[in-house]
């Protein structure tokens, strides 16, 4: 799937993320932690924000299949849907230092190991 952000909250996540398949993983944390009822959905598409350029997500088939059918029942995009959840996240985030930590470990268990090349 393809996700564009707004760019206040680029910077929350490339904060977080250090190499490819982070955002992801932070994506599907902060689908987690995130309540529906407490996601205030924010159009995203002719709002006027300024986006980044689209980037590739690859959350896996469940994932990306409950996105779809939650912006189906919403009547909005995936993008508003994985905005609006990431803008909740990040609220709560910047206030728990425990919510950081665990997130922080989150990444770093899930992050591939890539063997050293030799030259």
């Amino acid at each position: 799937m393809t996700l564009r952000l707004p760019l206040d909250l680029r910077e929350a996540v490339t904060e977080e993320s250090r190499v490819k398949g982070d955002l992801a993983k932070i994506v599907l944390f902060a689908l987690d932690r995130v309540e529906k009822q407490e996601v205030k959905i924010k159009q995203t598409r002719k709002a006027g924000l300024p986006l980044t350029n689209p980037q590739l997500l690859h959350v896996g088939s469940e994932a990306r299949l409950e996105l779809k059918a939650w912006a189906e029942e919403e009547g909005v995009s995936v993008n508003a849907i994985v905005v609006s959840v990431l803008e909740t996240f990040f609220k709560r985030f910047k206030k728990s230092k425990a919510l950081r930590a665990e997130l922080r470990m989150e990444i770093r268990e899930r992050r591939e190991f890539m063997p050293v090349k030799n030259s």
